[in-house]
């Protein structure tokens, strides 16, 4: 009836325990039975349940360890000293177990719990699922004088590794830690494998608390490899409660070694120095994941902060001076779990294959770091003859470590990406980060002169941040459809503009009156220096990145509506001009209403003239420069709204003809255009604006 009872007893705390068992173990137990992890009762309220098992090997054979939770859901205190483990074989050995901390194990306050791992020397070839482990208590009525309170067998194939995605809780202190491997980047060398580990830890208790001197160790089928902590700072490493830490680890594996069931195992050094044993805190399945092979546009490498992945994804020309900005643009992507600083990479242009190229790496402005699975573009920049055309391209990205450069990788894309080009009328947006904005041009002017012609381009440039910015400074050049090249001059201000709001800067160059306007392009991107990208108007430009070809609209050549005449961000209406004779002097009435756009924070100041001619002989009779919105000498001012003036001017020889042309021009780069043209003659009663003349 005895042994009927204990079978009946037996079999419903194995059903209880394997239900517990898959759903409150975060790691896989496929294998597992219900005689693990099973919760004994020593009374009613108090029991003790197996948490972990493990073996791993030791110098003399393997240490064998086990760890049990003792809660006490009584009302007094429960002495500890009453009980024990006891470890033997199938076959009948017996093993000594040591607790671990005993002196510290002596009771238990009711309503708390305690953690109790005893530990044991085996043989290198002893497996779990020989072993049985009894918890007894010790009772001096009983034959033997203790009484097994629970008994523990595992079943064939137990182990107590972490799947891969799966977690650890481990207890640190009174803390309770969480490790799951993040990334295992391996590559591959003419004898070894490069291992670059890494395995994250999030503190879930209140309290920070320093991660103890773990030994780390790769267990492969042809045993276990050493590997050290790539910061040797993360030794002590305190985790802050709900921060998730990264903890790096490297070392070398022989090529000859298979790749297969790789785990990672923590573990900790116990006991006094003569008798110290390694037992072990968690056993995690690595992932191998061999570094992509030379010969692509997409690599990962590893190096003392974190796995990263690099991607060639532009190769462009772009024309400087006598020779050729090669640009390569690079996208770098945190493959990581946590935050990751923005790598120093020094790249090298390879051109087949024997052809070197030192270049210069432009950041984003304000990129320092990456979030977890984020990422951003870094570009390189060379210099080369615009005659040569490779057939093989290559980048070679370094780092310093130290005193030395060293490569971590080493990206290909040969194709030459065409430079994005954006038709007449239409907005190019960039989201580049520390570059958001939009760019539209929005007229083009001829500005006329003796035999050359000035040609300007009008932009506008809209900040699409969140913050006050300065716009950046740009340079490039204007292309004709013959494949000409034509230096572009930048008239910008270094005004801060507002979200939303834009500036307007002038592109202008130096054309021949033969070329042709037609299929003009301009081809602009921001300009750099040896420190980077430029802002505002200083700075000498030694080349730019992002390119962008601007399709030109046709040129408004019409000249008779006085309404409408757009300067900058003004707009003016000239609605009143009179003028008449009186023996050697010009009498004057000018009247204009002057509106302004707001949303134009950034702009240059265009001079604008008016002159009374006689066409026909060239002769001037009459010049005034107007200011808008402002003061200058010798200058009309205009504000914003209705202006009105009256003024003479004495002339040595007043002409009389029949007809006079009054002209508005303005002016760029010393040349004019004129905006506006009307034929007038002297009166004193006519308004020759008011579209009634």
């Amino acid at each position: 009836m005895r042994k009927s009872f204990k079978r009946s007893t037996m079999l419903v705390s194995l059903l209880v325990a394997f239900v517990m068992l898959l759903s409150a173990i975060p790691v896989s137990f496929a294998a597992s039975s219900s005689s693990v992890n099973k919760k004994v009762f020593v009374t009613k309220a108090s029991y003790v349940q197996l948490t972990d098992a493990s073996i791993v090997p030791s110098a003399n054979g393997a240490t064998a360890s086990f760890t049990f939770e003792f809660y006490n859901g009584d009302s007094s205190a429960i002495n500890l000293v009453d009980y024990w483990a006891r470890l033997k074989s199938r076959s009948g050995t017996k093993y000594t177990l040591t607790l671990l901390d005993k002196a510290n194990k002596k009771t238990i306050s009711p309503k708390s719990s305690t953690t109790l791992t005893f530990y044991s020397a085996v043989g290198s070839k002893v497996t779990l699922d020989q072993l049985i482990l009894n918890f007894v208590k010790f009772d001096f009525s009983v034959s033997g004088y203790e009484k097994t309170i629970g008994s523990f067998t595992f079943p064939a194939g137990y182990n107590n590794d972490i799947k891969l995605g799966g977690y650890k809780t481990v207890k640190i202190s009174s803390s309770n830690v969480n490790m799951r491997i993040d990334q295992n980047t391996v590559s591959k060398t003419k004898d070894n494998y490069n291992v670059n580990l890494s395995f994250v830890a999030r503190n879930t208790s209140q309290f920070g608390v320093a991660i103890p001197e773990y030994n780390y160790y790769l267990k492969t089928s042809s045993g276990l490899y050493k590997l050290k902590l790539k910061n040797t700072s993360d030794s002590n490493l305190t985790l802050e409660p709900a921060v998730l830490n990264s903890i790096r680890l490297t070392g070398s594996i022989p090529n000859t070694v298979s790749t297969s069931g790789w785990k990672l195992v923590i573990t900790q050094k116990v006991g006094a120095d003569n008798s110290q044993v390694e037992l072990p805190v968690a056993s995690f399945m690595v992932p191998f994941s061999l570094d992509t092979t030379p010969g692509t546009a997409k690599q990962t490498f590893t190096d003392q902060k974190g796995t990263y992945e690099v991607e060639l994804q532009s190769v462009q020309r772009m024309p400087w001076g006598n020779d050729d900005n090669v640009v390569a643009k690079l996208s770098i992507k945190n493959k990581e779990s946590v935050y990751l600083p923005l790598p120093d990479l020094i790249g090298t242009m390879l051109l087949d294959e024997n052809i070197t190229i030192n270049s210069q790496a432009v950041k984003n402005t304000g990129d320092i770091g990456l979030a977890p699975g984020a990422s951003t573009t870094l570009t390189f920049i060379g210099k080369l003859p615009n005659a040569y055309n490779w057939k093989k391209f290559e980048i070679q990205l370094n780092e310093k470590s130290g005193t030395e450069d060293v490569q971590v990788a080493e990206v290909t894309k040969s194709a030459t990406t065409v430079i994005y080009s954006v038709e007449a009328g239409k907005v190019y947006t960039q989201k580049s980060i520390g570059s958001e904005m939009s760019v539209k041009v929005t007229d083009v002017r001829t500005y006329k002169g003796d035999t050359i012609d000035t040609y300007a381009v009008f932009m506008d440039v809209t900040n699409n941040q969140t913050r006050s910015k300065v716009m950046p400074q740009w340079t490039g050049y204007f292309k004709s459809a013959s494949g000409n090249y034509y230096d572009a001059t930048i008239q910008k201000t270094a005004t801060s503009v507002t979200p939303g709001n834009k500036e307007q800067i002038i592109v202008y160059t130096q054309l021949p009156s033969n070329v042709s306007r037609e299929g003009l392009q301009l081809l602009l991107g921001e300009a750099i220096d040896a420190n980077g990208l430029l802002k505002g108007t200083t700075g000498t430009p030694t080349g730019y990145i992002r390119g962008v070809y601007f399709g030109l609209p046709t040129e408004n050549t019409e000249l008779t509506n006085n309404h409408a005449i757009k300067v900058g961000p003004y707009n003016i209406d000239f609605n009143y001009f009179n003028v008449f004779a009186r023996e050697d002097i010009l009498e004057f009435d000018i009247g204009s209403k002057v509106q302004r756009d707001y949303s134009y924070d950034g702009f240059t100041q265009s001079q604008l003239t008016m002159e009374l001619e006689y066409e026909p002989a060239g002769d001037i009779l009459w010049t005034q420069q107007i200011k808008l919105d402002g003061k200058a000498e010798n200058s009309l001012t205009w504000n914003i709204g209705d202006n009105y003036n009256s003024f003479s001017k004495q002339v040595a020889e007043n002409k009389y003809w029949n007809k006079y042309t009054l002209n508005v021009y303005e002016t760029v780069n010393g040349s004019k255009k004129k905006l506006f043209s009307k034929e007038i003659q002297f009166s004193s009663l006519i308004n020759w604006l008011d579209g009634q003349h």
